[in-house]
């Protein structure tokens, strides 16, 4: 075969100097925008006030729904932007019941709830238009998976806070620090180890930067993560001993990457590079909790099973 000329061998390539000091960049912006946000959680926990966590949970999953309807590149696609928005806010306030004194009673049957409601109200809007085959089932659907996507699967960290034998000497509060820092580490393992060594790709048609030394990474940070929770809190966190502290950095780990893998599906399927620009070096809201979307319920599955 001959070879291409010179010039379109490099033509689409960036110079290395250049690809190297925006990955420097990249790098920074990153790391400040992670140290603000971890800074952010330590000051919420360390407060540790219902309507902190409250205030907390509704601007993340407001901003998360917004930007997830911002990724449907369609101006003209329904998105129920106001059912939806207010099904968001009454289903925190059944959340954390306590702050608005109906108790928790409620809140096993808060999704529920939450979607028949958000249902309802979108049927009852999209009658006043006219039928447009497929598309008048695709924009009820994409409105319901995202809510349920972003705050149904997000609501698992406040669940955390009220799950029953977690309440007593702040032991709630260390079990959502310690989902926050597996997840955390995972993607921050798969982002170094991937950038410094990565060289065989993951899965190059849903996410080309991922790689399978990236992946070993996330893996080991958040092994490291784990057992770092378990040594730090120790007493504080009984359900975690050291073997379960292994299984769930695996299993977390795991979640993490695959929750980090969804959210590409839709940004790829959708031609979007990020949510938002929220955060420098890492995005909108959803690019910061993808996979804490996946990690909560999981970890929330596993202490249910301990605590029975």
């Amino acid at each position: 075969m001959a070879q291409q000329p010179e010039e379109n061998q490099t033509a689409d390539s960036t110079p290395p100097a250049k690809a190297k000091e925006s990955k420097g960049r990249t790098f920074l912006n990153r790391f400040l925008s992670t140290v603000w946000l971890w800074a952010l959680v330590v000051v919420a926990f360390w407060l540790d006030r219902s309507a902190v966590y409250l205030v907390m949970f509704l601007v993340l999953s407001v901003v998360g729904m917004l930007e997830y309807f911002r990724l449907v590149p369609d101006s003209g696609f329904r998105r129920f932007r106001w059912q939806t928005l207010l099904v968001t806010v009454l289903y925190t306030v059944v959340l954390f019941g306590e702050l608005f004194g109906i108790g928790t009673k409620w809140a096993g049957f808060a999704d529920g709830l939450a979607i028949a409601l958000l249902i309802i109200l979108i049927s009852a809007d999209r009658i006043r238009f006219g039928l447009d085959g497929y598309r008048t089932i695709d924009e009820i659907a994409i409105t319901v998976f995202g809510f349920v996507y972003v705050v149904i699967l997000f609501g698992f960290v406040p669940r955390l806070l009220h799950l029953g034998g977690l309440e007593t000497d702040g032991q709630a509060r260390l079990y959502v620090i310690f989902l926050l820092v597996v997840t955390k580490f995972t993607d921050t393992g798969a982002y170094l180890v991937g950038s410094l060594i990565g060289k065989h790709k993951m899965i190059p048609k849903i996410s080309p930067g991922k790689t399978w030394q990236g992946f070993g990474g996330a893996i080991l940070f958040a092994l490291l993560g784990s057992y770092g929770c378990c040594w730090l809190f120790g007493d504080q966190i009984p359900l975690i001993t050291p073997l379960h502290a292994g299984i769930l950095g695996v299993l977390l780990a795991l979640t993490a990457v695959l929750g980090d893998l969804v959210e590409s599906i839709l940004k790829r399927g959708l031609a979007a590079k990020d949510s938002g620009q929220v955060m420098p070096g890492i995005g909108g809201v959803l690019d910061l909790i993808d996979s804490i979307l996946l990690t909560a319920p999981v970890l929330f599955l596993y202490l249910l099973l301990l605590i029975d």
